[in-house]
């Protein structure tokens, strides 16, 4: 298997699906040979570069299921998706971004974002952007589908760039799950059956962590860091169909009260949150395994106790019913 050069925690153990280096075509050739690279795996856009030798870039692309991985490295360049490209080729997805090092920048809606070794950014691909690095830098970027990204968090525009500092306070926490994200998806085994969807999983928590910071939700660095443990121990559980806010508070080391108060400003309660993880799970299930496995098979295994509850509760969350969906 391929290690990614200056990979977190050593060599990776995740082939990628697709490495490209505009190294190996002549220096006048690189703009339009990352221009189709980019528009087959990531996004369509148009690049501009200064250098007089040429692009300098390279990107390795890891398909982890739903989610993708790009991690890319380049020299002083730019990119921008235009109107006109957002009409020509049209990507709907949302791009969960961390900064390794050196510095980007992002230009939309007004606003223009810079960001440094350890920040993260988050924007979606359906509006028009300039994204560029003023000198060698390198990011990881995790491509949600904009469907997915919906499903979660209807309300939540990504029209404004998103922008998570590493060092300020809360915003912090953002930055350093996602590194923990990444560091476990270069040092494990992904032959592990199911390893990729419980990278999926954590994505997802770091997603949610940002919203809530976003709407304000998340009072302190503190409180987002009690709030990423109580979600994962609601993932690592979501199984169980005796999962309760009295189990889950326990397991936590707080009274059913201190609990509860964790989600005064949440837009879910406790238990709608478990609801609505449990039917991404099976939803998820359902469009992976297809008629392989019975939905009522799916449905016990997230932890529902009666299949008509699952199929009602599912109908409510996604507006189609679990056979429709598969």
């Amino acid at each position: 298997m391929k290690p990614i050069d200056g990979s977190v925690g050593g060599a990776s153990v995740v082939p990628p699906t697709a490495t490209f280096d505009t190294r190996v075509v002549a220096p006048h050739e690189r703009i339009d040979y990352w221009e189709a690279r980019c528009a087959d795996k990531i996004v369509g856009l148009r690049c501009s570069c200064l250098s007089e030798s040429g692009l300098s870039a390279r990107y390795h692309y890891f398909d982890l299921g739903r989610i993708k991985m790009i991690d890319i490295m380049a020299d002083e360049h730019f990119v921008e998706r235009t109107p006109h490209l957002l009409r020509r080729r049209e990507k709907d997805s949302a791009f969960l971004m961390l900064i390794l090092s050196g510095k980007i920048f992002v230009n939309r809606a007004g606003q223009c974002a810079v960001a440094e070794a350890g920040d993260v950014v988050l924007y979606d691909t359906n509006h028009a952007y300039m994204h560029g690095f003023p000198a060698q830098a390198r990011q990881v970027i995790f491509e949600i589908p904009g469907e997915d990204f919906r499903a979660r968090f209807a309300d939540w525009s990504l029209r404004e760039v998103v922008h998570f500092g590493g060092s300020t306070n809360p915003g912090r926490v953002v930055p350093a799950a996602l590194r923990n994200v990444l560091q476990t998806a270069r040092t494990s085994d992904w032959s592990v059956a199911g390893f990729a969807g419980l990278i999926e999983d954590e994505i997802w928590e770091v997603v949610e962590t940002a919203c809530s910071l976003t709407r304000g939700q998340t009072r302190s660095a503190y409180h987002a860091q009690t709030m990423q443990r109580l979600r994962r121990h609601i993932s690592d559980n979501l199984h169980d169909p005796d999962l309760s806010p009295a189990s889950i508070a326990a397991a936590m080391g707080m009274s059913l009260r201190q609990l509860n108060r964790l989600f005064e400003d949440e837009p879910l309660s406790l238990m709608e949150l478990v609801f609505a993880k449990r039917l991404e799970g099976a939803r998820a299930d359902i469009r992976r395994f297809g008629a392989a496995a019975s939905i009522s098979d799916i449905s016990y295994r997230w932890g529902f106790k009666s299949l008509a509850h699952f199929s009602r509760k599912f109908r409510d969350r996604f507006g189609t019913s679990p056979s429709h969906s598969r």
